[in-house]
Order: structure tokens, then C-alpha cells, then sequence
């Protein structure tokens, strides 16, 4: 299939965040390119996208599972659950009604579970529980708390703890090299960083679907 630039970017966008996540160089099978197709057509957001795969490879390790994700198809059911309930949540009408799902709760849970050492945190917390709106518009503004929550936790790292991530982030980007770009390499390079950063300082996913959310 022959896909304009736009279609080409958002496929190489998710194509790193499993990747990465998978801590793998494989590129996807044909059959995971046609499931990011679908998400593409669906208008599903790279962000909301984003965090349910880190919601999904968390859980794992959570229960312990062995070997790796293989394929992309895998955690389709739940980024598409996902889309579906926020767009059932910002639909008009009769929708609006479903129960079991207040915004507002699930932002003090968020900012609940911000770690007390976070540089800020007071600050953070304060601006997370006050977003307002609908669903979507509240992702949208704890996708740009998440991101400044982990700039900030970078510029404040420990010479140790600095030295620990970056090993870290290099052993996967030694697998990289040679199968990607310079530009999709620096890119892959600062999606790792703040993945192990969130693992190593147990920061939340800023979503109102992550599993902090659920308090």
C-alpha cells in the first residue's frame, strides 16, 4: 500500500513506541501495519495510543509474564476499547449517561499518586486537578502535564541515577542502530528516556486511563 506522509508518520510513530516498549530492533509484522492503518482511519490520537501500550506492558510485568509482546495486535482490544469509551464519553446525548467513569475522581487519583520526592509536585498536582472539560480535552491536558512532569524529573536527576538511565537507554539503542534514521534514532532515544525514567522513579502515566487513575 502506498501511504502519503501523513499515514507514513503515524505508522513509524507507533512502530518506536512498541519497539521500544518491547525492547526489540524487529521491525512490525505486515499483519501490525495494517492494525495501525485501522487506528489511523479511526482518528485514534498517538498519545492516547501511547499510554495504553505502557498501561498494557506494565500490567504484564505486573503479573510476572514471560517472554515478549510479539505483535501489535496483541494490545489492539485495548487501545480500541479505550477510543471507543472516550468517544462514547464525548458523544451528545443519552452516551453521556454510562456510568463508572468520573473525570474528576480519577484526576485526584492522579495527582494522589504523584511520589512526594517529585520536584514540584505541590505545583503538578494543583494544575491535574484542575483540568476541566470534556474527556478529551482533559487527555489532551495530561498529555502536556506527563511530558513537562518528565522534563522537569530529567533536569533534576542525581549524577547516579543519571548515569543508570542512560546506560540503560543505551544497551536498547545498540540494537537500533542501523535499522533506523539519525532522526528516528533521536527520537527513539527520548521516548526511551522517558520510558525508564517513569520506570525508575515509579512516575504515573498522566491519563485518565491509566491504572493510577483508577485510585
Amino acid at each position: 500500500m502506498d501511504d502519503g506522509a501523513e499515514v507514513t508518520a503515524y505508522l513509524h510513530e507507533i512502530e518506536d513506541i512498541f519497539l521500544e516498549l518491547r525492547g526489540s530492533p524487529l521491525t512490525l509484522p505486515p499483519g501490525d501495519w495494517h492494525v495501525a492503518r485501522r487506528w489511523f482511519r479511526a482518528g485514534i490520537p498517538i498519545g492516547l495510543i501511547r499510554r495504553v501500550l505502557e498501561d498494557v506492558f506494565a500490567k504484564r510485568r505486573e503479573r510476572g509474564a514471560k517472554g515478549k509482546v510479539s505483535k501489535l495486535e496483541y494490545c489492539a482490544p485495548a487501545v480500541e476499547a479505550a477510543w471507543e469509551e472516550l468517544r462514547e464519553l464525548t458523544a451528545p446525548g443519552e452516551r453521556l449517561e454510562a456510568p463508572a467513569f468520573d473525570p474528576s475522581s480519577r484526576l485526584r487519583a492522579l495527582a494522589k499518586a504523584l511520589p512526594p520526592e517529585l520536584p514540584g509536585r505541590e505545583g503538578l498536582a494543583a494544575r491535574v486537578v484542575a483540568l476541566a472539560g470534556d474527556p478529551q480535552e482533559i487527555e489532551e491536558g495530561l498529555a502536556v502535564l506527563d511530558r513537562e512532569m518528565l522534563a522537569t524529573v530529567a533536569a533534576f536527576l542525581e549524577d547516579a541515577t543519571r548515569g543508570e538511565v542512560e546506560a540503560a537507554v543505551e544497551k536498547t539503542m545498540a540494537g537500533l542502530r542501523g535499522r533506523l534514521s539519525a532522526e528516528e534514532l533521536e527520537r527513539s532515544r527520548e521516548r526511551l528516556t522517558w520510558q525508564v525514567l517513569r520506570q525508575r522513579l515509579a512516575l504515573p502515566v498522566l491519563s485518565l486511563f491509566s491504572p493510577e487513575a483508577d485510585g
